[in-house]
């Protein structure tokens, strides 16, 4: 049962305060409390401070996170997922520069990780830094090509950047290992009718409509795309 309730406050501190019954939000105050003793039993553990920073977080208690993941970093300077969270906090906050250095540093801990890379090349995005996100996404793409979001990601930017070609390079090159992957296929017709090949967009959105045939956008996109001169 306290693991079922544990659970659960995990599940329902994202719904408004307002939904709510007074009963009902203090029985919930009453599981966070139980939650936050919980990690204070692990409290020499980084993953407990985490727990916490998350915690803090989704309840609108930035400084506290802060200092959650602050501690967990303490703990274990080398533990990862204190340095993304902490990263996606001050994004959050709109502190895109110290989201940003929170990325370098992790990856002083771990160079060749493929989501630190990621998080940072849209960091650097939503900073318009385009320059250097490029090769931020491109090595997080690189290192792991078993995740589609990272290569479509990468291709998109190529393409918001002007570099058509090379876009479409990357995402063709993804689609191969992910024949399946509905963004990329999207991307592949979107960005071929932008580029005046109507052919090449039309056996892209038929790809789309072939993996996902109840996909109505999908069927839309193929539609406008048969029915252009």
């Amino acid at each position: 049962m306290r693991t079922v309730r544990l659970e659960a406050v995990s599940s329902l501190i994202d719904i408004p305060r307002h939904v709510y019954t007074p009963g009902q939000w203090a029985t919930l105050e009453r599981g966070v409390a139980e939650y936050r003793q919980e990690q204070a039993l692990n409290a020499d553990r980084a993953e407990a401070h985490v727990n916490l920073g998350t915690l803090e977080a989704r309840l609108g208690n930035p400084e506290a996170a802060e200092g959650a993941y602050r501690t967990a970093l303490r703990l274990l300077p080398s533990f990862i997922p204190a340095y993304i969270n902490l990263a996606d906090l001050y994004r959050q906050q709109g502190r895109e520069d110290h989201a940003a250095q929170t990325l370098r540093e992790a990856l002083h801990v771990d160079p060749e990780n493929a989501a630190v890379h990621h998080a940072l090349g849209l960091s650097l995005v939503r900073q318009q830094r385009f320059g250097e996100a490029l090769p931020e996404l491109a090595k997080a793409a690189a290192l792991r090509h078993d995740v589609p979001r990272y290569a479509y990601v990468y291709g998109v930017a190529l393409h918001e950047t002007g570099q058509v070609q090379q876009a479409l390079q990357v995402l063709r090159d993804a689609r191969h290992r992910h024949p399946g992957d509905r963004e990329i296929l999207i991307a592949l017709a979107e960005y071929h009718r932008s580029a005046g090949d109507r052919r090449a967009a039309i056996g892209w959105a038929r790809k789309l409509v072939e993996v996902s045939p109840r996909d109505d956008q999908a069927r839309r996109l193929l539609q406008s795309l048969e029915q252009t001169p």
